[in-house]
């Protein structure tokens, strides 16, 4: 099986197909671009390739998720109840899917044709998606345990013109996987002439079961081993994080929802926990009740909080396990997961935008996490498997000393060191502004508090008035930009510091936009928006810059984005 493509000759006016599924070169009597009498390329059934069978299993258990639950209450229902009129909605679920399964593996095939990938599929509507090899950015995989088990992938194959894979083909094996990819990375047509990253790649790292091979098994100058990240990295990551939270959440959800009156919560087994803790049947001594309580309550606390970090713990290892970063040429390529292997490729040319996240205990363990924005991605907080991983996650955790090297090895002309950056902050009145804010809050708080309680009700906004004093004079210092010959940079956050890069041939819009606050304040908000914004969690807006100065800086960077031709050509 190969996708090696034959040279034809130049006057040559037949279509060069390879079937993926067997590497014979058919002979082609259709001349290029003859249409049907439908007119659709004349594509014969014989040069296209199935998906491997068990995408039968697979695209029927995708499909079937949408009905599991109305599904799942009518087998159940239906079966103890004696409700037959369940079962028989059960298989009216059940079976059209199975049925358009079916039909979806009978008319999905595909070839590549003239440096196309071209995909087929239906008959009676009838779609044919062809994408030229050179448009090709990512073809990323995911590997869940049956996935592995049967040793195919499910296969995503992206390019810079939308915020969706351009095709999905679930599933191939992971032979034909890897021959897919060498085919595109290694295509003429995938290194346009110019480019200056365009060096030769060798072999493209072949995916088994999920894992690169080692790098040994590829030539020298072909990829290059940028990060892996030990299992300890995960483990602080892990516990500097509130993933656990959301775990947390949802398993109360579960319980509340499903246990019967029963097991329902009730205060009625703390009182008599704290019974039994006094040593009597009655409340007796209300101070040494009250004291019970608290240290109750401190346990709990203390239990939730401990719960939340090992799941979060437990996150972290699940999705990250034997997380390896290769560079293959112009690509960067990335493999995580234990339970679910995902295989993401992100060409170098497409980043947009790079941030570098430090929560409290991150920077007290020396670790960080990097996020990158790439063009065409998408914003939204739905992404799948491979978005999520090469987008949001791109460097889970990284140690202080790697921040540098990784980041220059994202862009070719950048030299960082952020220790060095001649950094500005924002107006000096920003504090001033902030405190009075702060004063407000606290204001609103004692009025909130006041009808629920008119003797107490206003401690809580008293109480936390220097909490947000505090917070609004670390606010005020937190936000530092710089702008230096190629790059613009952001820094902001507390507890949790971000420091987002761009560059001149990068940006897509600049704007100034002004609250009637800020023209009170004679402040304004300088925007610095890419061809994607959202996944890195840190909009590069910086606020509360000085009227002057931030006009200013907006011609500095129209002049320099407007005349900064892209490096990548």
């Amino acid at each position: 099986m190969s996708f090696e493509q034959e040279p034809t000759e130049p006057n040559s006016q037949l279509p060069h197909v390879v079937d993926p599924g067997n590497g014979q070169t058919p002979n082609v009597s259709a001349p290029e671009n003859q249409l049907g009498e439908d007119g659709e390329p004349m594509l014969p059934p014989n040069q296209m390739s199935f998906l491997h069978p068990t995408s039968l299993i697979f695209d029927f258990l995708a499909h079937i998720k949408t009905y599991i639950l109305p599904v799942a209450i009518g087998l159940f229902y239906g079966a103890t109840e004696g409700q037959g009129f369940l079962l028989v909605f059960s298989a009216l679920l059940v079976i059209p899917t199975l049925l358009h399964s079916i039909f979806s593996y009978f008319t999905l095939r595909y070839c590549i044709s003239d440096n196309q990938l071209i995909v087929r599929e239906g008959i009676l509507n009838r779609n044919i998606r062809t994408v030229p090899l050179a448009r090709i950015q990512n073809i990323d995989s995911v590997q869940n345990p049956l996935h592995r088990l049967l040793k195919v992938a499910e296969v995503k194959i992206e390019t810079a013109s939308g915020t969706k894979p351009e095709a999905v083909l679930r599933v191939l094996s992971v032979e034909k996987m890897n021959s897919l990819r060498s085919a595109v990375f290694e295509s003429p047509a995938h290194f346009p002439e110019g480019n200056p990253l365009n060096t030769p790649t060798g072999d493209f790292p072949a995916i088994e079961d999920g894992h690169s091979q080692p790098a040994a098994n590829v030539t020298p100058n072909s990829s290059e081993d940028l990060l892996k990240i030990p299992l300890a990295w995960l483990f602080k990551a892990g516990l500097a994080s509130n993933r656990g939270l959301v775990l947390v959440s949802i398993s109360l959800g579960l319980f509340f929802q499903f246990t019967n009156n029963k097991f329902k919560f009730s205060f009625n087994w703390l009182e008599e926990l704290v019974r039994n803790s006094s040593g009597t049947s009655e409340i007796g001594d209300p101070l040494q009740s009250s004291w019970v309580f608290i240290g109750l309550s401190l346990t709990a606390i203390i239990f939730v909080l401990g719960l939340i970090r090992l799941l979060g713990v437990g996150w972290y290892v699940i999705r990250f396990h034997g997380y390896q970063l290769q560079r293959n040429g112009n690509d960067l390529r990335i493999s995580c997961g234990l339970w679910t292997k995902v295989s993401a490729s992100i060409p170098i040319q497409r980043i947009q935008f790079i941030s570098i996240h430090r929560s409290l205990l991150m920077r007290w363990w020396g670790l960080a996490a990097i996020r990158i924005e790439t063009a065409g991605g998408d914003s939204s907080q739905n992404e799948n498997a491979t978005e999520s991983i090469s987008k949001r996650w791109f460097i889970p955790v990284i140690a202080e000393d790697h921040v540098t090297a990784i980041i220059q090895s994202l862009r070719p002309d950048l030299i960082w060191e952020e220790a060095s950056l001649e950094f500005k902050s924002v107006s000096p009145r920003t504090t001033n502004r902030l405190i009075r804010i702060a004063c407000v809050q606290a204001v609103v708080l004692c009025l909130i508090g006041l009808p629920v309680s008119p003797t107490w009700g206003w401690i809580p906004g008293i109480a936390l008035l220097p909490i947000l004093l505090a917070h609004a004079v670390k606010k005020g210092k937190s936000m530092q930009y710089a702008r230096r010959s190629n790059e613009v940079v952001y820094r902001s956050g507390i507890f949790n510091r971000k420091t987002s890069i761009t560059f001149f041939d990068k940006i897509q819009t600049l704007c100034i936009s002004q609250s009637p606050f800020d023209r009170r304040w004679g402040m304004a908000t300088l925007c610095v928006d890419t061809a994607a914004a959202g996944p890195a969690g840190h909009r590069m807006q910086i606020a509360y810059l000085e009227e002057q100065f931030a006009n200013t800086e907006l011609k500095h960077l129209r002049i320099s984005a407007a005349g900064r031709e892209p490096i990548f050509g």
